[in-house]
């Protein structure tokens, strides 16, 4: 399941992302992305509840962001990361997202 919600003030969108995230739900995915990058300057993921991911989901991911970091725009994590996404990054062979700083955890799961 794809949640995205914005606050009040406009500045930070959350997206939660939920049971299945893969290729079926491309579409979606990259849809909701790409109005988070466009109307929140933060962008919120909740991946807690997330059970299973694939290549797909971290590579819209980790496009988003790129996009956000040069824009000058954050992507942060709330609440913990899931395993099915930490095995998602793993099996896709990730080892971090390209010139970004990884604060959040969400690509090496260091901080989670």
């Amino acid at each position: 399941m794809i949640d995205f919600s914005v606050n009040d003030s406009g500045d930070t969108g959350t997206l939660v992302l939920s049971g299945g995230v893969t290729i079926q739900h491309a579409v979606q995915l990259k849809e909701t992305l790409l109005e988070g990058i466009s109307v929140a300057k933060r962008l919120v993921v909740n991946l807690s509840d997330l059970e299973k991911a694939d290549l797909t989901a971290v590579q819209l991911l980790c496009a988003a962001h790129r996009s956000l970091n040069d824009k000058g725009k954050s992507l942060d994590i709330e609440g913990n990361i899931a395993d099915a996404w930490h095995s998602a990054v793993k099996d896709s062979g990730y080892t971090g997202c390209i010139n970004t700083n990884d604060r959040s955890g969400l690509w090496t799961g260091e901080g989670n």
